[in-house]
């Protein structure tokens, strides 16, 4: 066995050897060429180097000579330029007749010959230069040398370059022949001999020059002997598992044999040992398998898909009784792809069957309560559908009643004032002088100027609370009309701290402090509506405030516009704070109220402003503490075009 495989060590041995001789010419012919290319290149640059130097030389020394016309010295510059092997042609020409006044070149034996005109390039350089005598062009000198001679030394050097490569391979073969002899081919034949072994009889002996040999083939010597005793140990852990697992563990062959099982598979089908199971099942379809064609589906998904994962089924037991299993197989096939055997795992899982059975049953009575509690919800809910719809249609009724009595109201009122206002006027001009002289007769008169002016203040209280409820309703129908343009808050916060500006007159001991920079963002909006909302809240502040002061501020920050109106009135309850924005609700400081200390108003003021600030996309709530003031904070979006939707 181990002559027959040394030929192959030496093979591989051969192939090395091969591979470093090719890589060795390989690098050394790079290196050759890349210095062939280099000398080159520096014997080309030499040469024109020379060239442009011997042209400026001629052309410094023919001047004079040119000039006067001295033939002989003319010659004897141009024939020692020619002295020169590199040189193969000197041409001087006379500018003012344009002929050759003197021409050297070279014959085929490179003898110095005269010329008229220069020769034809044979992979040589060529240059001319103007002849210059006293700032005057007289003519002009051309030059032509050859690289020849550099080609010839050069291509002599690339050939010793060749001869010196083919002697380093021959050297570095032998010398790596007898290397890889020693260090590589007999190493190797030893480690391929001892695998041999292995595969022969799987017990065989460490290699008995395992520590002779040499660096990292030693080293995989000694890793082979240590996977062998990996293999040897992870081949007992694997018939532990075999035995001790907990599921059963099989194979079958095609025609239902059990030819391998473990001991876990034969506690599950009633056996005493895995032998007495493979000696009594003969065939796993009738003996095994409940129903038989489930075995048959199980093997034709195995020819079609080749393994089979989570396959339920039922098994018989020696004692007959039913067990519920899942099977997880493969199909295992020859080197020819024929199939062989089949082998797998087996769960008991009856336990969780009968559990899914009892949780499927509950799950069938959680479903039918379900149901029957849909389908009494869904008649609450269309029974709570109707009776909302029934509420939005008495509400639309409301409203449109309420706005309909409003404008029925608001004639009568009109008129009941303007009277009022006219009697109290005639009264005041035409009999009040004649009661001022009898003190009864003048006290009555007086206290009916006093009823009148109570007639014309609550029928202006009336009106503004009519006029405070077509708004709200108007708006809450969505019928309310929006100017919207571009609008100057600072402008209108003054206009409207004017507006309210008598009634802080009225009240010596509250000061009105404004503090509203010139330039404000510009907003889009109802103009009007957002004088609306200032007056609204400037009067509850004048109304709630006894002494101290009213402040208005007014600024921008990240393209918000916000407004705050605070006071130093009795404040609002903390649990009032969001009910003061509902229709017809006013804040007191107690739970009862005194009739003398009673607040007019219409109790819709704030609930209009909540509704119009919402509409263009901001926010308005109110901040107190009972006793020291309240503070109402307003924030609209800068240039907001469009309503809410």
């Amino acid at each position: 066995m181990n002559s027959g495989r040394i030929p192959q060590a030496r093979s591989v041995g051969g192939a090395v050897l091969l591979t470093l001789a090719c890589v060795n010419t390989l690098l050394l012919s790079l290196f050759g060429i890349a210095d062939f290319l280099e000398t080159r290149h520096r014997l080309e640059n030499t040469l024109q180097t020379a060239l442009t130097d011997l042209a400026g030389q001629l052309a410094g020394n023919l001047d004079a000579p040119l000039w006067y016309m001295e033939r002989e010295t003319v010659a004897r510059i141009v024939e020692g330029a020619m002295q020169d092997r590199q040189v193969a042609a000197v041409l001087v020409t006379d500018r003012g007749t344009g002929r050759v006044s003197l021409g050297r070149s070279r014959d085929r034996a490179w003898r110095m010959v005269p010329a008229e005109r220069l020769p034809a390039p044979d992979g040589g350089i060529g240059t001319e230069r103007d002849i210059v005598f006293d700032g005057k062009p007289i003519g002009t000198v051309a030059v032509v040398m050859t690289g020849r001679f550099a080609t010839r030394a050069l291509y002599v050097s690339l050939g010793r370059i060749v001869v010196r490569i083919f002697l380093l391979n021959l050297a570095l073969a032998a010398a790596l022949a007898v290397v890889l002899r020693r260090r590589i081919i007999r190493p190797l034949a030893s480690l391929e001999a001892y695998a041999a072994r292995i595969c022969s009889d799987g017990d065989a002996l460490p290699m008995a020059s395992g520590g002779d040999l040499p660096g990292e083939l030693g080293s995989l010597g000694r890793a082979m002997e240590a996977m062998v005793d990996r293999l040897r140990s992870a081949q007992r852990q694997y018939q532990g598992l075999f035995e001790n697992a907990t599921e059963g563990v099989f194979q079958t062959s095609l025609d239902g044999r059990i030819t391998s099982a473990n001991k876990a598979l034969a506690r599950m089908l009633g056996f005493a040992s895995a032998q007495a199971l493979v000696l009594s099942v003969e065939d796993v379809g009738s003996q095994v398998f409940y129903d038989p064609g489930d075995r048959r589906r199980m093997l034709e998904r195995l020819q079609a898909e080749g393994s089979v994962a989570g396959f339920q089924t039922r098994f018989t037991r020696q004692d007959q009784q039913l067990l519920w299993v899942l099977l997880n197989a493969r199909l295992v096939r020859d080197e020819l792809g024929n199939p062989v055997f089949v082998e797998g795992t087996v769960t008991d899982v009856t336990a969780r069957v009968r559990a899914e059975r009892r949780l499927e049953k509950l799950n069938h009575h959680l479903r039918e309560a379900v149901r029957e509690r849909t389908e009494r919800l869904a008649i609450k809910a269309a029974q709570l559908e109707a009776a909302n719809e029934r509420l939005k249609e008495l509400d639309r009724l409301k409203s449109g009643f309420l706005s309909t009595v409003s404008h029925d109201l608001r004639t009568p009122l009109t008129s009941i004032m303007g009277f009022a206002k006219l009697i109290s006027r005639d009264f005041s001009k035409f009999f009040l002088p004649f009661a001022a002289e009898d003190g009864r007769l003048g006290r009555q008169a007086e206290r009916l100027v006093s009823n009148l002016a109570i007639i014309e203040s609550e029928g202006a209280r009336l009106t503004r609370l009519i006029n405070d409820f077509l708004d709200l309703s108007k708006i809450e129908s969505g019928r309310a009309e929006w100017r919207d343009t571009p609008v100057d808050a600072a402008k209108v916060i003054r206009q409207a701290v004017a507006a309210v500006s008598g009634d802080f007159e009225a009240k010596p001991e509250v000061f009105l402090v404004m503090d509203v920079p010139a330039e404000l963002p510009e907003l889009r909006m109802d103009q009007d509506r957002l004088s609306q909302v200032m007056v609204n809240l400037l009067g509850n502040a004048a109304k709630f405030t006894d002494r101290g002061t009213v402040r208005v501020w007014a600024g921008a920050a990240e393209e918000t516009l916000r407004v705050e109106v605070s006071d130093t009135g009795q404040g609002v309850p903390p649990e009032a704070l969001e009910k003061i924005f509902d229709k017809f609700h006013q804040a007191e400081a107690g739970d009862t109220v005194d009739e003398g200390r009673r607040r007019k108003g219409t109790g819709l003021g704030l609930a209009i402003c909540r509704q119009i600030v919402e509409h263009y996309r901001g926010r308005i709530w109110a901040e107190s503490e009972l006793g020291k003031g309240s503070r109402f904070i307003l924030e609209l979006p800068v240039a907001s075009a469009a309503p809410m939707a």
